[in-house]
């Protein structure tokens, strides 16, 4: 795999933990992800599930080339004990360090990484040179015109819903399905959903406190995620906290959800969730007086995630889950405190 080292951004506290189902999970890697019958065996296939999408469904024999067209993809397939040949490359680090782990453990070749901003950009002559026998879009929103071209090459699991990614358990479920490791994604879901219910339960200052999610990407314009079926919203609301009622104004198109300087104080809620992808940003954004005066960012109730931990908020899976949902609450509780 050409990439450059994933050691500049890493959770010094976060536990370097095995994943209940890895050894379940190289079994059936080393075994071509197959438990079929001996009917299926004399046939040749794997017994592989046949799953539903937006565009239709995905029916194969068995799957050992997969390519993964989103982070949350990867994860989902790696969670299923399957090491994609080819996956994009995550906009922190090429590869997050579950990720990383979790190849090493399943001991698979490191996959292939590749980049694409819009479908536009979808490198199609790239992915069927890697010869994948299917293609996952689960975790990404592609139009059908992209899923066609996409199915020439191999068969293509897209959304469940079209226009919506899907949740991290949707996804998990339907990956692991198509797979046929139906058993082993259950085990990480399982792993995933007792990490959230145990941080849920040891920070019980979030429930019921609103949230906002907003990016800071420019000096001028502060972005909003009004989505609730986000997966990054979904992900606090399973830690107990309610997406502040502005949201669902913006989705209604009453408040814009990219903010001017002049209209940042519509983020009123318990808790405002702020990234900045350039650290200088911040700076730039304590002298702006809509920004300072906000009374989640007075009373000490403003959680800056760092680069790691927005990457793995953006692409929730059950693969990441065990390993930032820990450091994440924390952090969000000490919000919900305040200074």
């Amino acid at each position: 795999m050409a990439t450059r080292p994933s050691s500049v951004l890493t959770f010094s506290d976060r536990p370097m933990r095995r994943f209940a189902a890895v050894s379940l999970a190289l079994a059936l890697a080393l075994t071509g992800c197959g438990r079929g019958s001996a009917e299926d065996a004399e046939s040749g296939k794997t017994g592989a599930g046949s799953v539903d999408d937006a565009f239709g469904s995905v029916d194969i024999a068995g799957a050992e080339r997969v390519v993964a067209l989103s982070v949350s993809d990867a994860d989902a397939a790696l969670a299923a004990g399957v090491v994609p040949v080819a996956m994009t490359e995550a906009p922190v680090e090429p590869v997050m360090p579950w990720a990383q782990e979790t190849i090493a453990e399943l001991g698979g070749d490191d996959p292939e990484l590749f980049k694409w901003s819009t479908e536009d950009t979808i490198p199609f002559e790239d992915i069927a040179a890697w010869e994948p026998d299917l293609i996952l879009a689960t975790g990404t929103i592609i139009g059908e015109d992209t899923h066609e071209q996409l199915s020439e090459i191999a068969p293509t699991l897209a959304t469940a819903e079209e226009g919506h990614p899907d949740s991290w358990r949707s996804q998990a479920e339907r990956v692991s399905t198509v797979l046929d490791a139906e058993d082993v994604g259950e085990e990480a879901i399982e792993t995933a959903q007792t990490a959230i219910d145990d941080a849920a339960k040891e920070h019980p200052d979030l429930d019921g406190r609103s949230f906002l999610v907003a990016l800071f990407h420019s000096p001028d314009q502060v972005g909003v995620l009004s989505d609730r079926n986000a997966a990054t919203v979904q992900f606090f609301s399973e830690l107990g906290l309610e997406l502040d009622p502005v949201a669902d104004d913006m989705t209604a198109g009453k408040v814009p959800e990219s903010l001017s300087l002049e209209k940042l104080d519509v983020l009123q809620s318990d808790i405002l969730v702020g990234y900045f992808p350039d650290p200088k940003l911040r700076k730039k954004y304590d002298g702006v007086p809509t920004f300072s005066s906000l009374p989640t960012v007075e009373g000490g109730h403003f959680y800056q995630p760092t680069d790691e931990e927005w990457r793995g908020l953006r692409s929730v899976s059950a693969l990441a889950l065990p390993e930032i949902v820990g450091p994440i609450a924390e952090k969000l509780d000490k919000a919900a405190v305040g200074s």
